[in-house]
Protein backbone atom coordinates (compact mmCIF):
# COMPACT_ATOMS: atom_id res chain seq x y z
CA UNK A 1 0.00 0.00 0.00
CA UNK A 2 1.25 3.36 -0.92
CA UNK A 3 -0.01 6.16 1.29
CA UNK A 4 0.30 9.72 0.57
CA UNK A 5 -0.17 11.98 4.09
CA UNK A 6 -1.49 15.52 3.08
CA UNK A 7 -0.40 18.41 5.76
CA UNK A 8 1.76 15.15 7.03
CA UNK A 9 4.03 17.70 8.42
CA UNK A 10 1.61 19.34 10.44
CA UNK A 11 0.80 18.39 13.92
CA UNK A 12 -2.35 15.82 13.24
CA UNK A 13 -0.37 14.50 9.98
CA UNK A 14 2.97 14.14 11.52
CA UNK A 15 1.30 11.73 14.06
CA UNK A 16 -0.42 9.57 11.17
CA UNK A 17 3.04 9.07 9.62
CA UNK A 18 4.33 8.14 13.24
CA UNK A 19 1.82 5.34 13.24
CA UNK A 20 2.01 3.96 9.53
CA UNK A 21 5.54 3.33 9.43
CA UNK A 22 4.58 0.77 11.91
CA UNK A 23 2.76 -1.44 9.26
CA UNK A 24 4.56 -3.61 6.99
CA UNK A 25 2.03 -3.48 4.63
CA UNK A 26 2.88 0.15 3.80
CA UNK A 27 5.44 0.06 1.61
CA UNK A 28 5.86 3.93 0.76
CA UNK A 29 4.49 6.92 3.06
CA UNK A 30 4.64 10.46 1.43
CA UNK A 31 4.59 12.88 3.10
CA UNK A 32 2.94 16.27 1.15
CA UNK A 33 2.88 19.46 2.53
CA UNK A 34 3.91 23.07 1.96
CA UNK A 35 6.31 23.12 4.44
CA UNK A 36 9.00 20.72 3.48
CA UNK A 37 12.11 21.81 6.01
CA UNK A 38 9.07 20.21 8.97
CA UNK A 39 8.63 16.95 6.75
CA UNK A 40 12.17 16.75 6.40
CA UNK A 41 12.78 16.84 9.87
CA UNK A 42 10.21 14.09 10.59
CA UNK A 43 11.68 11.96 8.05
CA UNK A 44 14.81 12.34 9.62
CA UNK A 45 13.80 11.72 13.02
CA UNK A 46 11.95 8.30 11.95
CA UNK A 47 14.79 7.02 9.79
CA UNK A 48 12.50 4.95 7.78
CA UNK A 49 13.84 4.80 3.79
CA UNK A 50 10.14 4.52 3.45
CA UNK A 51 9.09 7.83 3.87
CA UNK A 52 9.80 10.42 1.13
CA UNK A 53 8.35 14.44 1.05
CA UNK A 54 6.94 15.89 -1.76
CA UNK A 55 5.94 19.59 -1.52
CA UNK A 56 2.30 20.63 -2.52
CA UNK A 57 0.52 23.65 -3.17
CA UNK A 58 -2.71 22.63 -2.35
CA UNK A 59 -4.61 25.58 -3.69
CA UNK A 60 -3.49 24.58 -6.92
CA UNK A 61 -5.79 21.26 -8.08
CA UNK A 62 -3.41 19.73 -10.78
CA UNK A 63 -0.52 20.25 -8.45
CA UNK A 64 -2.42 17.77 -6.12
CA UNK A 65 -3.72 15.71 -8.89
CA UNK A 66 -0.17 14.99 -9.71
CA UNK A 67 1.22 14.21 -5.78
CA UNK A 68 -1.93 11.70 -5.34
CA UNK A 69 -1.38 9.97 -8.10
CA UNK A 70 0.54 6.27 -7.86
CA UNK A 71 -0.96 6.19 -3.93
CA UNK A 72 -3.17 3.74 -2.73
CA UNK A 73 -5.13 6.21 -0.31
CA UNK A 74 -4.50 9.64 0.60
CA UNK A 75 -5.30 10.49 3.95
CA UNK A 76 -6.04 14.14 4.70
CA UNK A 77 -4.65 16.45 7.97
CA UNK A 78 -4.62 19.61 5.68
CA UNK A 79 -7.12 22.21 6.98
CA UNK A 80 -8.71 24.30 6.76
CA UNK A 81 -10.88 21.94 5.88
CA UNK A 82 -13.40 24.76 5.05
CA UNK A 83 -10.92 25.52 2.19
CA UNK A 84 -9.42 22.46 1.17
CA UNK A 85 -11.29 19.02 1.48
CA UNK A 86 -13.74 18.97 -1.24
CA UNK A 87 -10.84 20.46 -3.40
CA UNK A 88 -8.73 17.61 -2.25
CA UNK A 89 -11.21 15.12 -2.63
CA UNK A 90 -12.09 16.24 -6.29
CA UNK A 91 -8.13 15.98 -6.97
CA UNK A 92 -8.25 11.85 -5.23
CA UNK A 93 -10.90 11.45 -7.57
CA UNK A 94 -9.25 12.84 -10.74
CA UNK A 95 -6.08 11.20 -9.66
CA UNK A 96 -8.18 7.77 -9.01
CA UNK A 97 -7.10 7.24 -5.58
CA UNK A 98 -9.30 6.35 -2.07
CA UNK A 99 -9.86 9.29 0.21
CA UNK A 100 -9.69 9.33 4.29
CA UNK A 101 -9.49 12.53 6.42
CA UNK A 102 -10.44 13.86 9.93
CA UNK A 103 -12.10 16.82 8.85
CA UNK A 104 -13.80 18.64 11.26
CA UNK A 105 -15.81 21.25 9.67
CA UNK A 106 -19.39 20.19 9.39
CA UNK A 107 -19.77 22.33 6.04
CA UNK A 108 -16.76 20.75 4.41
CA UNK A 109 -17.47 17.17 5.72
CA UNK A 110 -21.27 17.59 3.99
CA UNK A 111 -19.64 18.63 0.86
CA UNK A 112 -17.79 15.69 0.72
CA UNK A 113 -20.61 13.42 1.36
CA UNK A 114 -22.40 14.94 -1.72
CA UNK A 115 -19.85 13.78 -4.20
CA UNK A 116 -20.38 10.27 -2.82
CA UNK A 117 -22.15 9.14 -5.84
CA UNK A 118 -19.16 10.17 -7.47
CA UNK A 119 -17.05 8.87 -5.75
CA UNK A 120 -18.37 5.53 -6.36
CA UNK A 121 -18.98 5.92 -9.82
CA UNK A 122 -15.28 5.80 -10.32
CA UNK A 123 -14.47 2.91 -7.73
CA UNK A 124 -13.42 5.08 -4.95
CA UNK A 125 -14.01 5.63 -1.57
CA UNK A 126 -14.27 9.49 -0.05
CA UNK A 127 -14.33 9.10 3.94
CA UNK A 128 -14.44 12.52 5.70
CA UNK A 129 -14.93 13.37 9.42
CA UNK A 130 -12.70 10.24 10.52
CA UNK A 131 -10.75 12.50 13.31
CA UNK A 132 -11.76 12.67 16.83
CA UNK A 133 -15.00 14.39 16.71
CA UNK A 134 -16.99 14.11 14.50
CA UNK A 135 -15.53 10.35 13.86
CA UNK A 136 -14.75 8.32 16.61
CA UNK A 137 -16.72 9.91 18.54
CA UNK A 138 -19.87 9.07 16.52
CA UNK A 139 -18.47 5.25 16.74
CA UNK A 140 -18.07 5.18 20.12
CA UNK A 141 -21.92 6.44 20.19
CA UNK A 142 -23.08 3.98 18.06
CA UNK A 143 -20.96 1.10 20.19
CA UNK A 144 -23.43 2.72 22.96
CA UNK A 145 -26.59 3.08 21.44
CA UNK A 146 -26.03 -1.03 20.63
CA UNK A 147 -25.13 -1.95 24.02
CA UNK A 148 -28.26 -0.06 25.65
CA UNK A 149 -31.28 -2.07 26.16
CA UNK A 150 -33.47 0.78 25.01
CA UNK A 151 -31.91 3.48 24.19
CA UNK A 152 -34.01 7.02 24.06
CA UNK A 153 -31.17 9.29 22.22
CA UNK A 154 -27.63 9.90 22.20
CA UNK A 155 -26.30 13.37 22.33
CA UNK A 156 -22.58 14.68 21.61
CA UNK A 157 -21.64 18.52 22.64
Amino acid sequence: MKVVVLGGAGDMGSEAVKELVKFPEVERITIADLNTAAAEKLVSSLGQEKVRVQKVDATCHQDLVNVLKGHTVAAGALGPFYRFEKPIVEAALAAGVDYVSICDDHDAASAVIQMDRTARDKGRKALTGMGWTPGLSNILARKGYHALERPESIRIY
